[in-house]
Formats: C-alpha cells, structure tokens, sequence
C-alpha cells in the first residue's frame, strides 16, 4: 500500500485511484482488440488492390472479370482453388508465361490475400459465339460420353458450374481460355490436376467437343 499513497495520505483515495487506472487499462485493451478485428480487412482489400495494379490489371482488370477472351476470370473462384493455382506457378508445378513470373513476385501470404480478393468479386456472365454448339456442350456436362469413357462435367464442378475448393468454377468462364486449358491439359502441357484426372477426360475429347464444352460453360449463369 505504501507504493500507492503518499507520505500521509488516505490509502482509500489510493485504491480508488488504483480502480480508475485498471479500468482505463480494461478500456484500452478492448479498443486494441476492437481495432484487431477491423484493421486486417481493410488492410488486405489495399494490399490486394496495391498487388493487382502492379501485376494483374492489364489481363484480369481490377475485378477479374477479364475482358480479352484468352485471359481467366478469377471474380468468384474459391479461394482454395485460386491459391492453390498461384502457388503453383510460383513453384512450377503449372507452367504458363507470364503466368510464372508474376506468381514467383508473391509471398504465400500475398498468394492467399489475391485469392481471398478474387473469390470475394462478383463474376459477369459469359459471352456465347457459337450457339450451335451448345447442345452438345450440355450433354457432355450434364451426361458424359458414356461409350467413350467421358464422365459428367457435373460431377465435379456441380450442375450450376459452380465448383468447389477443389474443382473450379467454370460458369461464365471466356470460352477461348477453357477450350485453351481443355486442350493443354489434352496435350500434357498441363500437368497440375489431382490424380489426372483433368487430363484423362480431356484426353477422350474431339477438339470440336471441347470447343462444344467451351462454349457452354460459358452460357451457364
């Protein structure tokens, strides 16, 4: 007590002075812990808007509703999946210039914050240039090619073409990009997917039935 009161003075005021000081405490810790949960989101929109400016704009425009028919739409893919794409640049497990250049510029940090970014925007519709191949490009979603060992598209990237973590969103994709992916990964120039499974099926696709696939994906709202 005697660190508390004065020569002379009233040990009482000193307990209510010793109150008021760990209230004030109280107050301050509950404004820092406030502030903790509030600062990391506004941080991250600017980091992620700082990194887009300098490394994505000019392809994927700052909503990643990319424009140009041949660049993705990264608006509205699962973070999971988004990250796991750019992680894969960067250690070159997937391999696409400038792709890989970009990728290697960014922390895992950094990787997680532009997926967590992208996965938040909102996807535009896709743009549809060859409507006669749009049927076949449902039956092959929907149904498969059972007599050629073609499974449902549906199946792993759910009937709305909505995807999940794992498997990725393809409704509203550019239809030239898809065709291009269904292609490369037909050919092994691409090799990132899970099990082979992405270059077993396209591998028993005619290039007209992934222009068909491509196509329709891109009609799916």
């Amino acid at each position: 007590m005697r660190n508390l009161v004065n020569e002379g003075g009233d040990p009482r005021m000193a307990v209510v002075a010793a109150g008021k000081r760990g209230r004030t405490w109280v107050g301050l810790l509950s404004l820092v812990s406030l502030l903790a949960l509030v600062l990391p989101t506004t941080g991250q929109a600017r980091d992620a808007q700082a990194i887009i400016q300098e490394l994505c704009i000019a392809c994927h425009t700052m909503d990643g509703n990319a424009v140009v028919p041949a660049f993705p739409k990264l608006a509205g893919l699962h973070a999971a999946y988004l990250e796991k794409q750019l992680s894969d640049f960067a250690n070159g497990y997937r391999k696409q210039e400038p792709m890989e250049s970009f990728a290697k510029q960014l922390s895992p940090k950094e990787i997680r914050t532009l997926a967590n970014y992208f996965s938040a925007q909102r996807r535009h519709d896709g743009v549809v240039t060859e409507p006669d191949l749009l049927e076949r490009g449902r039956e092959i979603f929907h149904e498969g090619d059972k007599e050629n060992g073609v499974p449902a598209c549906a199946g792993c990237h759910k009937p709305d073409g909505s995807g999940t973590p794992r498997s990725v969103m393809i409704a509203g994709q550019n239809a030239p990009y898809v065709a291009q992916q269904l292609t490369m990964f037909k050919n092994d120039e691409r090799t990132n997917d899970r099990g082979m499974l992405m270059r077993t099926v396209a591998g028993r696709l005619t290039q007209e039935e992934i222009q068909a696939v491509a196509q329709y994906v891109a009609s799916m709202r």
